[in-house]
């Protein structure tokens, strides 16, 4: 359990009344952070799904059809305009906002970024570089708010090792912007290839893997959603919650010159 998530409990309840908000219509919030605290998010879960902070009742699929989200095609519809923004950043070999390993799961390889949002706070350099496709973004729920919005490079022969995200709260998004023949990312028992101007959906909090085997780079433009499942005092609810999470346990990461430029 990340410590943040233990001392969640009285900020919520803290916010709760301030907000004036009927503790019922947040109970599966509540009730997640009871559930990480005691441990037993394992309890809950089946197939292969293990986040930090498991908010039950929601419905829970590795992959999920693209006619659930409407706004899909017209993501797929920006898609050169999208890369245009990603090329003019630096692309596959200009310089990332990181260097080395977003989350340092890369075993093989290199996988670097160039964020757009980092934990749902923008980096306003590479936001300001990139209008088309935050505009393209702006009608997603959550694109912009919920978690995590970059362009995810995978540089040749690199593996990321089998990893869960931290909540089904969010769904995850993959369009392709780069996209040999070849690489493949592993959700569950499924695995699927990128192509350009395609997106697909998943779930993170089930385990996930990537490979990419060629002699060509890979990118593509990754971001969180809501869990459409989750109601409107649900998701203010873990904003609030991702805001704390932020001042508790990413200090340290907004305080780098790299983000704060």
């Amino acid at each position: 359990m990340q410590p943040w998530i233990s001392q969640s409990p009285a900020y919520l309840e803290r916010w709760i009344d301030e907000q004036g908000i009927d503790r019922s219509s947040v109970e599966r919030v509540r009730e997640g952070l009871d559930i990480a605290i005691r441990d037993e998010v394992l309890q809950h879960t089946t197939g292969g799904q293990q986040p930090n902070l498991f908010i039950p009742g929601l419905a829970a699929l590795p992959w999920w059809e693209n006619d659930r989200f409407p706004w899909i095609a017209g993501l797929e519809a920006a898609t050169a305009d999208i890369t245009a923004e990603f090329e003019n950043l630096g692309g596959l070999r200009g310089k990332r906002t990181v260097n080395g390993n977003p989350t340092e799961l890369a075993d093989e390889g290199r996988w670097s970024a160039h964020y757009l949002y980092y934990t749902a706070k923008a980096y306003p350099k590479n936001v300001k570089a990139c209008p088309r496709t935050i505009a393209a973004l702006e009608p997603i729920p959550g694109a912009l708010g919920c978690g995590m919005t970059y362009f995810s490079v995978l540089d040749p022969h690199t593996h990321i090792a089998a990893h869960t995200g931290y909540t089904n709260a969010h769904l995850r998004c993959h369009l392709g912007l780069v996209t040999p023949d070849g690489p493949r990312i592993r959700v569950g028992a499924g695995s699927r290839e990128w192509e350009r101007g395609r997106a697909f959906v998943f779930d993170d909090s089930y385990e996930h893997e990537v490979w990419n085997d060629t002699d060509s780079g890979r990118a593509v433009l990754l971001f969180d959603l809501w869990h459409p499942d989750l109601s409107e005092v649900e998701v203010r609810a873990i904003t609030y919650l991702m805001d704390v999470s932020r001042k508790l346990i990413y200090r340290s990461f907004w305080s780098k010159e790299f983000v704060s430029a």
